[in-house]
């Protein structure tokens, strides 16, 4: 195993190796998986308000200075909103669509509008539509997403770095968060931000992990592993987070990593708690919250359960389907749809 590193985001991406991101993918889409893991192909990830917001407090709370190898600061205050970004985003992925392989535009631009428009969703004309965003702060916010996009760049506005601001300046004053946020090293802290650690083993299945902040405490004898969520509704984290996007698969899997790293590190002795959220709201409205993951957590990320009649898949079933995959090269089709010659019971 490689020790634990603190290394770009970039030099990350771009050791092949699955992480928790890339089992929960193939836990909701192998398609998806496929494409991205498998073929190599360049996929881009739908990105939420909340999830850009989230990017941006971990960046301006734990590496500023890396703030312009991610993000461009558009020339505009606000970015679009409501429909209008509906139809930024549609004409963006038409344009890219029709863009070949010498960066040349295929199709004419209201062709494209036409597409972005029907997507969008809007209601009133399409002359309306393009009437309203051309020569408009929306026009010049697709043309920034357009050249940056490409280049691994998120485009966010003054308004976003401002919330953004706002966010960690609560993050390292509120009372649940502080001193978590705050924490430096010291002769009895080991801190580290970003922490990568690569090729740690799960069922024998090599995975990466890049944690947000782990905390050691010599006097304790502990390590402590801290993921940092930003979500629009605080209180509700377990159901709209944890479960909605499988955060218990990152959780489980963050703490293998911490395992394996302590004990190369020479910290075999050390108790490693479970990992814990710490989630931020991502209005700057509700204060934070830290959720912490315990025993009966745990053991249900390993194993999968049923949550109001709905059932979440574990780790190990996970991994194992992964494997099986990857060995028959079989993506279309599940292992146990496979192993059952096609046929599912109802019911």
């Amino acid at each position: 195993m490689i020790k634990g590193t603190v290394k770009t985001e970039a030099q990350y991406r771009a050791v092949v190796m699955d992480s928790s991101s890339s089992l929960k993918e193939f836990s909701t889409n192998r398609k998806k998986y496929y494409s991205k893991y498998i073929l190599n192909e360049k996929v881009e990830d739908d990105d939420s308000k909340a999830s850009v917001m989230g990017r941006l407090v971990e960046t301006l709370l734990m590496e500023d200075h890396l703030f312009d190898e991610k993000f461009h600061m558009s020339v505009i205050t606000s970015a679009p909103t409501g429909l209008m970004l509906e139809f930024v985003e549609a004409l963006y992925r038409h344009t890219k669509a029709a863009t070949n392989e010498d960066g040349v535009l295929t199709r004419g631009f209201e062709d494209l509008c036409k597409d972005a428009y029907v997507d969008s969703g809007f209601k009133i004309k399409i002359d309306a539509v393009i009437g309203k965003f051309v020569g408009s702060d929306a026009e010049i916010y697709y043309k920034e997403i357009r050249e940056v996009r490409s280049k691994g760049l998120t485009v966010v506005t003054t308004q976003d770095v401002d919330n953004a601001n706002k966010i960690v300046a609560e993050l390292k004053s509120n009372d649940f968060t502080a001193s978590i946020v705050n924490l430096v090293n010291s002769a009895r802290y080991s801190v580290y931000n970003q922490l990568q650690v690569e090729g740690y083993e799960v069922f024998d299945h090599l995975f990466k992990s890049m944690m947000d902040k782990m905390i050691v405490d010599h006097e304790a004898k502990t390590v402590q592993v801290y993921d940092l969520k930003c979500t629009w509704s605080v209180e509700n984290f377990y159901d709209e987070y944890y479960l909605y996007r499988r955060a218990y698969i990152q959780g489980f899997l963050y703490h293998k990593a911490a395992e394996s790293w302590a004990s190369e590190m020479g910290y075999g002795d050390y108790t490693i708690l479970y990992p814990k959220f710490i989630v931020c709201d991502s209005t700057n409205y509700s204060a934070p919250l830290v959720y912490a993951m315990s025993d009966i957590n745990m053991q249900d990320a390993l194993n999968g359960f049923t949550y109001k009649g709905r059932e979440y898949p574990g780790v190990a079933s996970l991994i194992e389907d992964l494997k099986w995959a990857i060995e028959n090269n079989k993506w279309n089709i599940s292992r146990e749809n496979y192993i059952n010659n096609g046929v599912v019971k109802l019911g």
